[in-house]
């Protein structure tokens, strides 16, 4: 009870001014209904890029991941993925790892007493993976399935490996930059009873939109109000786990989402999530790891037999659009503009290239699936008119959802007549260089 009282009244100044600050950042990529006219500075395209990571199980043989070199490593290197996030202790699994760095593909690694990782063998393992390997996970979910560690049980097992994994991290020469995430919690509110934890360097949240519900859905209210307790309000969060299910034919849960309405959800969750902060978001998961109607089977941007889902597409879409990558930093601009029009419930953001482009990213933060009746909406767009004070030589709209060709292209708009959907439009706009 002592170790809680500390977490609910040391922070407490802390957690009031960074739901403030969440406030004010979430409000700043929203529209009201009234004209909205604002000077935005960007942010960079490649650290939205940079923001997404993919789960992977690359140990289970006996499943989809067992046709690595047919499907896994095919299909990670198509989805232009950066990080990926997995665990275990397998020296196969490791060749793996180190495969898949050479593509560029850098891997979080959850150590776990459940797989025979000792928190000491850390060490050994990012030894062995050393250009793979770019942060350390705590246990996974160890307030579920009877977590046990050295005789002890949740939560007082989790303390200790993550107290054990984070000492034996920051004690070795090789190690000690590697950054450790906190352990996990499969209910959130279960960090509470950890007590006040500091040995980690990022929280860490699961957030799964319950019973299909959109990307916002609890994000604030549960999840990060958790996941900000348990960092004490002042380390960055990573989202290791979320996402939605396709098994629409499951008898035993109506959390699903169809895969159209799946690809709308996932790629406006991932601007959802960068728009607040959280350093990096991993899709659970990459694959279908059977065939079945079992819930936990259908997760996957990919079917069983590898072929792609809607999801898939509209995210390797988004990061081929976006990608930027430059070892330099670059002066960010401002981008004046000014929306007219029923723009409610219409988030945003606001992206810029180091060549100076600017990319404006909108959608309807709506419903998109129907959870009661079990079928996709219908949702009309939110028609409005952008009025660009910025000088413009040439504008594109994309759909990345459906493709990288454009669907429309303007020279020199000083305002663009959109249709907003319920999923990212997104508005390529090319400075006048002369202005």
């Amino acid at each position: 009870m002592r170790n809680f009282l500390l977490l609910v009244i040391y922070p407490y100044k802390l957690y009031v001014l960074a739901l403030l600050v969440s406030a004010l950042l979430i409000y700043t990529n929203q529209f009201s209904s009234s004209e909205q006219t604002r000077p935005e500075q960007a942010r960079p395209a490649d650290s939205f890029v940079d923001s997404i990571g993919i789960v992977t199980h690359l140990r289970y043989l006996d499943t989809a991941y067992g046709n690595y070199n047919s499907i896994i490593k095919p299909r990670l290197k198509e989805l232009n993925i950066r990080h990926m996030r997995d665990g275990g202790k397998n020296y196969t699994f490791y060749e793996k790892l180190n495969e898949l760095a050479t593509f560029g593909i850098k891997s979080t690694l959850v150590m776990d007493p459940r797989d025979g990782t000792k928190p000491v063998d850390a060490i050994t393992i990012a030894k062995t993976v050393p250009k793979s390997i770019e942060a350390v996970e705590g246990p996974n979910e160890t307030d579920l399935n009877n977590f046990s560690y050295n005789g002890k049980i949740f939560p007082e097992a989790s303390r200790d490996y993550q107290n054990e994994l984070y000492t034996a991290i920051k004690g070795d020469s090789f190690t000690v930059s590697l950054p450790v995430l906190q352990l996990s919690m499969g209910w959130g509110k279960n960090i509470t009873k950890l007590g006040f934890l500091t040995s980690f360097d990022m929280g860490n949240i699961h957030s799964y939109p319950e019973n299909g519900e959109p990307p916002t859905y609890k994000l604030d209210s549960w999840y990060l109000k958790f996941g900000r307790m348990g960092s004490g309000n002042n380390k960055p969060i990573v989202a290791t786990e979320t996402g939605y299910h396709n098994s629409v034919n499951s008898p035993l849960s109506s959390s699903f989402v169809s895969e159209q309405a799946s690809s709308k959800y996932l790629s406006r969750l991932l601007l959802e999530y960068f728009n607040r902060g959280i350093k990096r978001t991993f899709i659970y998961e990459l694959i279908n790891e059977r065939p079945g109607t079992e819930q936990e089977q259908n997760f996957g941007l990919l079917r069983h037999d590898g072929s792609l889902k809607p999801a898939f597409i509209a995210i390797r879409n988004l990061i081929l659009l976006l990608k930027d990558p430059g070892l330099s930093t670059f002066p960010l601009k401002t981008l004046g503009y000014s929306l007219y029009g029923n723009t409610t419930d219409v988030h945003h953001t606001l992206l810029q290239k180091r060549n100076g482009t600017f990319y404006l990213i909108m959608w309807q933060e709506v419903h998109s699936w129907d959870t009661r009746n079990k079928k996709d909406m219908v949702v009309p767009p939110r028609n409005v008119t952008l009025k660009l004070n910025t000088l413009i030589s040439q504008a594109y709209l994309y759909e990345p959802i459906n493709s990288l060709t454009p669907i429309t292209e303007y020279k020199s708009p000083k305002q663009l007549e959109l249709s907003i959907p319920d999923y990212p439009l997104a508005i390529e706009l090319i400075p006048n260089l002369k202005q």
